[in-house]
């Protein structure tokens, strides 16, 4: 366990939930509302964003990407927060407002869902038709009705599976075109979460389906593996969803990070996913979510091109009046968002984090998945590891292997990458000095320094933050 780390969260979380109390129980909390009411020029339009809604997190966090999770209970309680200081409308109410055609009683708030997971269905919609709130959930359409699994789903359990088996970007056995991008996402990583972020920010998300498929041969999975809820809706669930005022987004057609995509792919995968979705679910689909966050002017432009009238992107900035619609912001949520002193639920959190207030006194990350726009379609392709820099990893299986008289040392190359005296498992770019090969911090029983799965995570979609015991509020993602 890095001790220094787990301190510091600790520290990090103690002091998040003291200033909460003081803020919420002192009503700080409220005067600094009202201030953020003047900063912006009226009512606070707040948009949330959540993945799934689960029955038991524990459970669900030692199986599937923590950060993308939130308990029932905890996402019940995150409603009735919500509704003491803002109206849960549709967002098609919260455009007029933002557009200025509206002027709100009080601050506004819409609730939506990335991904389209069944277990929105089974939790998340019994308790906003009950507490007759509407929402959106934006859906990847190629999933639909399927038993297939999103790529991130997919590879993260095929990176916890290489964390268990010791294994490395090299010593998975991967061919060469993967393993180049494993150890380019290797590079700095400490966690699966940290490995899963690089990979999805540095490559096509057609080649991600590819290397799942490729690592699920070589470590004995499948893509069916995974609990049932992380499985994706049916159309008839989408339907009766509608029907109670929870409409259906579009979120692309294969969950594909459409600046990491050309142009002319991102608007067909646009073009698709809104056709299918509107024959499916029958009725318009108007508004959609950027995979990952992550857009550009080209591709709002094809949106717009395709009668689109939203995009919503996962940045946890203030939606100012006259924002441009298709960038709006999100903040992204999970089960830690609510987490206190103790480690577990804390209304105060809670209150703090939906008003703003923790991300006001910088006591949260902003979850910011771009300052403004990205270009598209020019991402740079995994670079092949040099002979030098594939000794080397191969080197750090003498850890594994019971051949290193100095595990916990730390793995040096020079400026060539030729000479290895520590350990390591994975590659840092060389510089034109001097460059490491293996983990900022190896550990002394392995050669992979893998964190736990309930240790320090960040999550692509724009939740960073730390698992029971521990927590972190988002930061993306």
């Amino acid at each position: 366990m890095d001790l220094k780390g787990e301190a510091m969260r600790i520290v990090r979380r103690a002091a998040k939930g003291a200033a909460a109390m003081a803020f919420h129980y002192t009503g700080a909390e409220e005067l600094l509302a009202s201030v953020q009411r003047r900063a912006v020029g009226g009512r606070r339009v707040l948009i949330l964003s959540y993945h799934r809604v689960v029955g038991n997190f524990d459970l669900e966090a030692t199986r599937s990407l923590p950060t993308l999770n939130i308990a029932q209970e905890t996402f019940k309680k995150h409603l009735e927060t919500l509704a003491e200081d803002y109206d849960i409308v549709a967002l098609d109410r919260a455009l007029e407002v933002l557009d200025g055609k509206s002027r709100p009683s009080r601050d506004i708030a819409v609730v939506t869902f990335d991904d389209g997971y069944r277990d929105v269905y089974d939790h998340a919609f019994p308790v906003m038709r009950d507490m007759k709130v509407p929402g959106i959930v934006y859906v990847p359409s190629a999933f639909t009705g399927t038993n297939r699994r999103i790529a991130h789903d997919r590879l993260w359990s095929a990176l916890v599976r290489m964390k268990d088996r010791r294994l490395g970007p090299v010593s998975v056995g991967v061919p060469g075109r993967f393993e180049s991008m494993l150890i380019d996402a290797w590079e700095g990583a400490e966690t699966p979460n940290k490995v899963l972020e690089n990979l999805i920010s540095n490559n096509p998300t057609p080649v991600l389906y590819d290397l799942a498929a490729v690592l699920e041969d070589r470590l004995g999975l499948s893509e069916n593996d995974g609990p049932a809820g992380q499985l994706p809706m049916s159309w008839e669930m989408l339907r009766e969803m509608g029907s109670h005022g929870i409409e259906t987004g579009a979120h692309t057609a294969e969950h594909t990070v459409l600046t990491n995509q050309p142009l002319d792919e991102a608007r067909r995968e646009i073009a698709q996913c809104k056709s299918v979705l509107e024959k499916g679910v029958g009725r318009p689909v108007r508004h959609f979510a950027y995979c990952n966050g992550w857009y550009s002017a080209g591709v709002a432009q094809a949106l717009k091109g395709e009668g689109f009238v939203s995009a919503a992107t996962t940045e946890d900035l203030p939606n100012l009046p006259g924002v441009d619609p298709f960038a709006l912001k999100r903040k992204v949520l999970w089960e830690n968002s609510s987490a206190g002193i103790l480690g577990v639920y804390s209304k105060a959190v809670t209150a703090c984090t939906l008003n703003d207030t923790l991300g006001t006194l910088a006591l949260t990350r902003r979850a910011r998945r771009t300052s403004g726009h990205r270009a598209t379609g020019r991402r740079r392709a995994p670079r092949p590891p040099t002979d030098s820099e594939r000794e080397c990893t191969r080197k750090a299986s003498c850890v594994r292997r019971g051949r290193s008289s100095s595990p916990a040392g730390r793995r040096r190359c020079s400026a060539s990458g030729s000479r290895c005296s520590s350990s390591g498992c994975s590659i840092r770019r060389r510089s034109a000095s001097t460059s490491r090969c293996g983990w900022s911090r190896p550990a002394p029983s392995s050669c992979c320094r893998w964190g736990s799965p309930r240790a320090s995570t960040t999550s692509f979609h724009g939740a960073t933050g730390t698992a029971p015991p521990t927590s972190r509020s988002p930061s993306p993602r």
